[in-house]
């Protein structure tokens, strides 16, 4: 669900609701912009978490597409 939920503004200057939390006891930190509508509609999801014996952040981003073009662009993604 969507408890502790906020309102955050994006970098776009977008209000959108933001949720975040710990996975995997703690060692994955994952959080959602949910209700964007720039890039034709859609949210944020990312996973960051350590490797390397925690020399190398990992972040793994996707966009949901949600808007009339979501069977054309249903997800996105890119790692760093």
């Amino acid at each position: 669900g969507d408890e502790g939920a906020s309102k955050v503004m994006t970098a776009d200057g977008e209000s959108v609701t933001a949720t975040a939390w710990w996975e995997d006891s703690g060692t994955k930190h994952r959080s959602w912009l949910k209700g964007g509508t720039k890039y034709g509609g859609g949210d944020f999801e990312s996973l960051r978490y350590l490797e390397d014996g925690g020399n190398v952040l990992v972040c793994e981003s996707y966009f949901h597409s949600t808007g009339k073009n979501r069977n054309k662009t249903k997800r996105a993604e890119v790692t760093w």
